[in-house]
């Protein structure tokens, strides 16, 4: 797929997100915060729902709530441990093509090679490229391979999809580790702090990579286990339960809560 390298208002955030039909970090004031200039393309099936690799999410982006709201955007915001959670509104306006009704993304993967050389980037599933259409236009806007777009940092919203944990198919009885889903508001996490059956005394995980939070653990530790998540803007809640004893890495499960 080629990029417009040219295009002054491109801009790489390589992000991969997920794009929904509903339509904001410290880093970010949320309230009628404004639309700037970026490039559009897209990648996969045009009807795919995008990857998660680099936020250690896996097939999970090709299951709702994920499936229809997917991006991957820039490596700078990867490489200062940003990126993996975050949510954007999406818009484009050339006619008759597009819609110029915003949709939501969530960033999900990074975008490789030539994505690194435009500042801000967001590189589609197919199926988010095309929800920025008009009706009937959706392959016509897909057959463009790129476009000028305008994006804006919004909170996460996936409606009533609690937090989950994707258990890192590596998780062994002397290291756990997690992929967190599907957390509302900021998107990001500031901290995740762990704890075992029976105990409220928990203890620090480290984000080693994406959305993947790891701690030393030993045989003696068993589940279910619970989970303390603070947001970046300092709100939190308590996971109590969420992983089972006896659960299978490589699996998926859903607390009862989300901020």
């Amino acid at each position: 797929m080629a990029f417009n390298l040219q295009n002054p208002f491109s801009i790489f955030v390589l992000v991969c997100s997920i794009a929904s039909l509903f339509p904001g970090h410290q880093l970010f004031v949320y309230a009628d915060y404004g639309f700037s200039p970026a490039l559009g393309t897209w990648y996969g099936n045009p009807q795919g729902s995008g990857s998660g690799g680099a936020c250690g999410w896996a097939n999970d982006v090709q299951s709702p709530p994920f499936s229809s709201m997917i991006a991957a955007g820039n490596s700078r915001i990867f490489m200062q441990g940003k990126g993996c959670g975050d949510c954007y509104q999406l818009k484009c306006n050339r006619q008759p093509y597009c819609s110029q009704n915003p949709i939501t993304v969530t960033i999900t993967d990074e975008c490789p090679g030539l994505c690194n050389s435009v500042p801000f980037h967001f590189d589609l599933s197919g199926t988010a490229f095309g929800a920025m259409a008009n009706p009937g236009q959706a392959d016509n806007l897909r057959d463009l391979g790129q476009v000028d777009i305008q994006y804006r940092r919004v909170p996460c919203y996936y409606g009533n999809t609690k937090i989950a944990f994707k258990i890192d198919a590596k998780t062994n009885p002397n290291w756990f580790a997690t992929a967190i889903e599907f957390d509302n508001g900021d998107g990001g996490l500031r901290a995740v702090e762990m704890a075992t059956a029976g105990s409220q005394q928990f203890f620090a995980m480290k984000n080693i990579w994406g959305a993947v939070w790891e701690a030393d653990v030993n045989p003696y530790m068993h589940g279910p286990f619970s989970f303390r998540i603070t947001s970046e803007s300092g709100k939190v809640v308590v996971a109590w339960n969420a992983v089972p004893n006896g659960f299978v890495p490589g699996r998926t499960y859903f607390s009862h809560v989300n901020f």
